[in-house]
């Protein structure tokens, strides 16, 4: 009789750690997918970095080494190594973007110009696209970490080697600056 209570005491044990270790894979996976959405629609509004560059330079409030600098910035993002180093370039990326949104407001003729408007528009959806992609993950990485730190999941989480998630956070969008 003992037997076959350690026997069905281990077999739900084992159960429940199979079932931990799903919820931990499936937490991380979606983490790590909600990570490739952000970084993509942060690619995605590097592009429109050259033309917001090209635009910029008509503006007599911003000299050349802003628009370089704007358009190196595009590159480190590509090269960097740690998530604090990539966010501070996507901060960065941010303020230059407001930099030249708010130079622009000095030159009425672009109220009219089609092409700016065109591209101010774009880069406020992909701003949006940003913003809520960078919700998205850290809501999962939270989601994660909070499974990771449970008493004694935290114990298979070592085992399985599941490291915590660094949250994603910059400055808010410019969408509310314009």
């Amino acid at each position: 009789m003992l037997v076959w209570f350690l026997f069905g005491a281990m077999c739900m044990l084992v159960i429940l750690l199979m079932l931990a270790y799903l919820k931990f894979v499936s937490l991380h996976k979606a983490a790590r997918d909600a990570w490739q959405q952000l970084d993509n629609h942060m690619k995605n509004r590097a592009e429109l970095i050259p033309s917001l560059a090209l635009s910029a330079a008509s503006f007599n409030e911003l000299d050349r080494a802003f628009i370089y600098e704007l358009s190196s910035i595009k590159e480190a993002c590509r090269k960097t190594s740690t998530l604090q180093e990539r966010v501070q370039l996507e901060s960065d990326i941010t303020k230059k973007f407001k930099k030249v949104f708010t130079a622009a407001m000095n030159h009425p003729e672009l109220k009219n110009d089609e092409h700016f408007l065109k591209l101010q528009k774009s880069i406020i959806h992909a701003e949006s696209k940003v913003q809520s992609s960078k919700k998205k993950y850290n809501s999962a990485a939270r989601d994660f970490n909070t499974i990771t730190s449970v008493i004694p999941l935290n114990l298979l989480a070592k085992m399985f080697e599941f490291e915590p998630y660094e949250y994603f956070d910059f400055d808010p969008s410019i969408e509310k600056t314009l």
